[in-house]
Formats: structure tokens, sequence, C-alpha cells
């Protein structure tokens, strides 16, 4: 009797390994399905600056931190959505393959090119910015008043990148001239 139970028993411990072994192998399968058929959980950000001008990769989430590189402008790369400190978190850029680049000069969408002289149409003055969202420029250079020309490199998100600073695109409008 008791060969008989030890018999079952081995049987049994059989059938559930290759009911394990299966069951790894369809989880495995599924997984890579799912896997595949999800769509990726990162986005296309772009750096916006002025011609020639460079946007440093920082190691870390800080003013202070080890550079890893460069972007320029129009630049694009990929992001996690992750910030931290006025930091974006980029993959795939320099040396180490990923860091933070401020969040001042990364648009979420693709700069258009410009070019061109655009005038200003606020009401009275416009504040031109350091970078997008940033300090104002000090000094009587920090204006953009009413009528006055400006040269427009880039525009996106609802900035223009001029020669005086960063201007809401909204103020501006194409120089007829």
């Amino acid at each position: 009797m008791r060969k008989h139970y030890s018999m079952i028993t081995k049987k049994r411990i059989a059938l559930l390994m290759g009911l394990v072994i299966m069951g790894l192998i369809v989880g495995y399968a599924l997984g890579w399905w799912i896997c595949s058929a999800v769509a990726d959980d990162t986005a296309t950000c772009w750096i916006i600056c002025k011609p020639g001008a460079q946007v440093m990769i920082r190691q870390k989430a800080s003013k202070d931190s080890k550079s890893l590189g460069w972007l320029e402008a129009g630049d694009s790369f990929r992001t996690d959505g992750k910030t931290r400190n006025g930091f974006v978190h980029a993959l795939g850029v320099g040396d180490a393959g990923e860091g933070w680049i401020y969040s001042g000069f990364v648009a979420t969408e693709e700069p258009a090119e410009v070019c061109e002289t655009y005038c200003c149409v606020a009401k009275t003055r416009v504040a031109c910015r350091r970078w997008c969202g940033g300090p104002q420029i000090e000094g009587r250079a920090g204006w953009l008043y009413n009528g006055t020309d400006v040269q427009v490199f880039y525009i996106a998100d609802g900035w223009a990148v001029t020669s005086r600073g960063y201007i809401r695109s909204e103020w501006l409008e194409v120089d007829p001239q």
C-alpha cells in the first residue's frame, strides 16, 4: 500500500511540475505580448534656445551638478516625465545615457524655426525673460514696448525665442514691412 501511495505522489508531482512549467511559458509569452502592445511611457521634448546656444545636460537635477554634455536649439530627447528642482529627466543623452535638463529650455512641442522680424502688439510693454517662464532681464533691455520690432528665431509652447530674450508669443505678430 505504501508503494502505491508514493507512485501517486510522484505522478502528482510530475503533473504539478508540468503545469508550473506550462504556466511559466504561457505567462512569459503573455507578458511579452502585453509589453510589446503597451505604448512606450516616454515622450519627446525639444530644446528651445537661441541659435548657436547650448543647453547643458546635468548628471543630477541641480545647477551645480556635473555636465554630461550639451544639446542645441531644436534638438530632441526622450523623457519619462520625471521632474525635480525645475529639471526634466532626459533619456538617451550625454555620456551616461541619461541626465537632467533645466525645464526653462524644454518645449513639449517641436519648435518652429521662424527667423523673421515680428512686432510687439502688447498694449504697453512685455517682459523679456532669460528663459521660458524665467526671471525678467534686468534694466531697460528687460522690456519690449508696443510697436517695437524684434527678431524671432523659434516659437514653441507659447514662447518665442527672440533677439531680446524669451517673450510670450501672443504679444508678437509678423511685421508686415
